[in-house]
């Protein structure tokens, strides 16, 4: 039996339906009789509509301010997560970060891929830092940010080659675009609690963008406890569930990367 690795790495548990709409019901009840509601889906932060919590922002990368009118680019880089899997690809975090800050998207994420495993179409990231800087000819414009998730895919890889080829893929980028701000994300888990040797994989891809001055952003584990934001699958987000990762990294990369004239800012 082939093992399902899609987003995280981790195999499908095949968990029933049944079970899934039994244990829904099970926890709405319990909340109604603790004198409480059931969560909301995808009312925190960017909601069905798509408005960032802060308001558009900036991406300061140092390249100097954008022209007026000018969209900002971003190009994502990373897994089945990334990518949305099992959704539209509008709504897939980057698509639904890039339209809340008036920014345009680049996804390049591959289901199942990692800097070591090979997703389904048989590429690792390597071919994703490839595409990104053959693009680069193509717009005249350098991307402002630069996206680089570490992946559960991964589990099961030496960390040592992981953390060597994230290293290839940062200096790579770095070269290609010394004026784009380069960011690498901590591996995004679901539900539930992720294995330990997830921490390895994500202090490998962390030292990696350390070593050629990107800068590190891990958003933890928003999805945990929250079984009504995963499909079926167990192991991909909803849409809401991806909005819920979009604003943990809206929150973290305005943080670290907004502009003094961004709406951030502004209060």
């Amino acid at each position: 039996m082939r093992v399902q690795r899609g987003r995280g790495g981790r195999r499908a548990s095949g968990r029933p339906r049944i079970r899934r709409l039994a244990l829904a019901g099970a926890l709405t009840s319990a909340m109604l009789l603790a004198g409480c509601s059931a969560p909301a889906t995808g009312t925190s932060g960017f909601g069905a509509a798509g408005v960032a919590p802060g308001g558009p922002w900036t991406i300061d990368s140092g390249a100097g301010a954008p022209q007026p009118g000018a969209r900002q680019e971003i190009v994502t880089i990373g897994d089945s997560i990334m990518s949305g899997n099992g959704l539209d690809a509008e709504q897939a975090w980057p698509d639904v970060l890039a339209r809340a800050n008036s920014w345009q998207v680049t996804n390049l994420a591959e289901d199942g891929a990692g800097f070591v495993q090979p997703g389904d179409d048989g590429h690792t990231f390597a071919e994703q830092v490839t595409q990104a800087i053959a693009d680069a000819p193509d717009d005249p414009d350098a991307p402002a940010l630069i996206v680089v998730s570490a992946s559960s895919n991964d589990l099961g890889r030496d960390p040592g080659k992981v953390e060597h080829a994230a290293t290839k893929a940062f200096t790579a980028l770095h070269r290609a675009f010394p004026g784009t701000a380069l960011v690498g994300l901590g591996a995004i888990w679901g539900d539930q609690e992720p294995p330990p040797e997830l921490a390895e994989i994500n202090d490998a891809v962390h030292s990696a963008a350390e070593a050629e001055g990107a800068s590190w952003v891990d958003v933890g584990e928003p999805l945990a406890g929250r079984f009504d934001l995963m499909q079926f699958d167990d192991t991909h987000p909803t849409a809401a569930g991806q909005r819920v990762l979009a604003t943990a990294v809206d929150e973290r990369l305005r943080a670290l990367l907004g502009s003094a004239g961004s709406a951030d800012s502004a209060g």
